[in-house]
């Protein structure tokens, strides 16, 4: 390929990147937190189905952008493992270390496929647990954690009221 079709491929990539990441669903739920208020929350269905087209996009959509970026990348290492394992299969010297290298090829593929899933795994369980632990009925859940260290000693407290 030559360079300017890459630069060409690689401009058009992140310019729908770009579109993908800019605007928020207009398929997101609306949930009355209390009667002056009212916070909007995100599709499960939505974010599950952003982040199969693109991992890491439905942890976006969750306001999670670290997750986001952890799977984002890892599934972009994953693809570039692949694409790299693909293009070493014709340059292989024997037919052992041709069949070898598309076995690679296929367990990172593997690799990929489930990154992908997890991914969009992750996005729609956190669209789901979006409110989870949100003020109902006028109740707050005031979950605290402390952490307390003192010389030889180390405590971890997780003060939750039950319903």
């Amino acid at each position: 390929m030559s360079g300017a079709i890459r630069l060409r491929l690689a401009c058009g990539w992140a310019s729908l990147l770009l579109a993908l990441l800019a605007g928020r669903p207009a398929c997101a739920t609306e949930v009355e937190a209390d009667s002056t208020r009212s916070t909007t929350l995100p599709s499960a269905h939505g974010a599950l189905l952003r982040s199969a087209v693109l991992p890491g996009w439905g942890q976006f959509y969750n306001s999670r952008p670290i997750k986001g970026l952890f799977f984002g990348a890892a599934s972009a290492a994953a693809l570039t493992s692949v694409v790299v394992e693909h293009r070493r299969i014709s340059s292989a010297p024997t037919p052992e270390a041709h069949q070898d290298r598309t076995a690679r090829r296929n367990s990172r593929l593997l690799y990929f496929a489930l990154s992908v899933a997890l991914a969009a795994i992750d996005a729609y369980v956190d669209a789901h647990l979006a409110d989870f632990g949100a003020e109902r009925s006028g109740l707050s859940t005031g979950a605290v954690m402390q952490v307390e260290m003192r010389r030889g000693k180390a405590w971890l407290r997780l003060k939750a009221p039950l319903p």
